[in-house]
């Protein structure tokens, strides 16, 4: 399966919401995961650099200009990401969709046996061949039910242009949480201070992900909180290595 196949089918968004509380879906659900990705990379960046030159240097100037310039490229990097990841995949579901439609007019045979061995994974008796004899009916309807189906593809709900300003507002944000403490102290204490609201925004994001989709609150915060720390300690060893 190719990158932008499994983009596509949103096995990134399985990953931070495999079910939903109460069968349901929130209407933000399919933004959570880009918030988390964005907010995370930011906020563990520049804890990683603010702690890394708290330890080479005792200017607050040189960590708060350094933090703003590596949060501000950051965001606009990932934003770029999310926007060409998003076209690609748009593309990818355009052009195998289009094979979709060709293969029905030209082995429909073969589609309608590929379609009804999919559905029947879900549905059995005079309810699938119902809803074969509907989906078939009609060209565009067939493709499409294959993608969905068959290929497990679903179109991109959110343009590259939406996706992008989300996920690199979402990376804006987490990328000021350890950088506000160095703007109010000195290096020494803002890194401690740093760490402890890092932490904890990291446990929070965590905790909530599992409290409002599924999962324990406490093992997913702990997780995300942990993966975040470990990342941005190695900024601290390369700025405790390379101290003048």
């Amino acid at each position: 399966m190719s990158p932008v196949r499994s983009s596509v089918s949103s096995s990134r968004r399985r990953a931070y919401a495999p079910a939903m509380r109460d069968g349901q879906e929130p209407q933000w659900a399919g933004e959570l995961p880009d918030l988390i990705l964005g907010g995370q990379d930011g906020l563990v960046n520049v804890l990683g650099l603010v702690l890394g030159l708290a330890a080479a240097t005792d200017s607050s100037r040189i960590i708060v200009v350094g933090a703003l310039a590596a949060g501000l490229a950051e965001s606009i990097s990932m934003g770029a990401v999310a926007y060409t990841s998003r076209v690609a995949e748009s593309d990818y579901y355009d052009a195998e969709l289009a094979r979709q439609r060709r293969e029905v007019r030209e082995r429909p045979e073969e589609k309608r046996r590929q379609l009804r061995e999919a559905l029947a994974t879900y549905l059995t008796g005079d309810v699938l061949e119902q809803a074969l004899r509907h989906l078939t009916a009609d060209e565009e309807r067939w493709a499409e039910a294959l993608m969905r189906n068959a290929l497990q593809v679903s179109r991109p709900h959110r343009t590259g242009i939406g996706r992008a300003v989300i996920v690199g507002l979402s990376t804006g944000v987490g990328s000021l949480i350890p950088l506000v403490p160095f703007l109010i102290m000195a290096p020494a204490p803002a890194a401690i201070v740093a760490v402890i609201v890092s932490a904890l925004a990291l446990f929070g994001v965590g905790a909530y992900k599992a409290r409002t989709l599924i999962g324990d609150w406490r093992r997913s915060g702990l997780q995300l909180m942990l993966i975040g720390l470990c990342a941005a300690f190695a900024g601290y060893l390369i700025g405790v290595v390379l101290r003048p």
